[in-house]
C-alpha cells in the first residue's frame, strides 16, 4: 500500500470513530422532523365570499369545501340546509354584521401568518404516529364561527375558529366570556385544544 492510500485510510478510520464518538455524545440528533402540516385558508375564502360577492369564492366553498361549508352553515351557525337555495344569501347576510366584521377584522390582522401553527401541529402529529402507526393525521382548516364553536373535530377533520382565539384582552370577549374563560382564548392554546379534542373524538 502506498503511502498516500495509507494516510487515506488512517483519515476514514479517524473520521469514522470520530462519527461513532459523537452519535454516542448525542451531538447529532437521530431524531426525524415533523412531519409537514398545511393548513387550509376556509376562512379566507368565505372572506371573499362576503365581502366581495364572488362567485368563484362561492363556487370554491361549494367544490372545494363542501365539508367545511356544510358544517359552518348547518351545526355551527345553524342557518339552514346547505342545500337551501337561499342559504348563501342568509350565510352572506349574517357576516355582513358589524359585529362579526370587527372578528375579521382582528383576524385578519393577528392571523395572516400560520407556519407557527402548522410546526406545532407537526410536532404533535409525529409524535402521536410515533405511538401510533395508525394514527390518521386529519385535514386542519380554518374558519369564522362568530363565537360559537371553538375547533369543530370531524372523522378526519379539525376546523379551528380564529376568532375564538383572538386573546384574552380582545374588547369584545369581555360582553361574552369570564376571565378564566378569556385566559384560555390565546394563539398558544390552538394546537392543545385541537389535538385533544380530535384524541377525544377518536377514543
Amino acid at each position: 500500500m502506498s503511502r498516500k492510500s495509507a494516510l487515506f485510510v488512517l483519515v476514514l478510520l479517524l473520521v469514522l470513530l470520530c462519527g461513532v464518538g459523537i452519535w454516542g455524545l448525542g451531538l447529532f440528533s437521530s431524531k426525524k422532523e415533523a412531519s409537514t402540516v398545511h393548513i387550509d385558508r376556509f376562512d379566507r375564502v368565505l372572506d371573499e365570499y362576503v365581502s366581495l360577492g364572488s362567485y368563484t369564492a362561492l363556487q370554491r366553498m361549494n367544490t372545494q369545501y363542501p365539508r367545511e361549508t356544510k358544517l359552518l352553515i348547518e351545526d355551527v351557525l345553524s342557518l339552514g340546509r346547505v342545500d337551501d337555495p337561499n342559504v348563501e344569501r342568509e350565510l352572506r347576510r349574517f357576516y355582513l354584521d358589524s359585529t362579526v366584521q370587527m372578528l375579521l377584522d382582528e383576524v385578519h390582522r393577528q392571523y395572516t401568518d400560520l407556519s407557527d401553527l402548522e410546526a406545532d401541529f407537526g410536532h404533535a402529529f409525529e409524535k402521536l404516529k410515533e405511538k401510533d402507526p395508525a394514527f390518521r393525521v386529519p385535514h386542519i382548516y380554518t374558519q369564522i364561527s362568530c363565537l360559537n364553536q371553538s375547533i369543530v373535530i370531524g372523522d378526519t377533520l379539525i376546523g379551528i375558529s380564529l376568532d375564538k382565539y383572538l386573546g384574552e384582552d380582545f374588547p369584545l370577549y369581555k360582553d361574552f366570556y369570564t376571565p378564566e374563560q378569556r385566559a384560555q382564548m390565546n394563539r398558544n392554546a390552538i394546537v392543545s385544544d385541537a389535538v385533544s379534542l380530535y384524541l377525544q373524538f377518536h377514543k
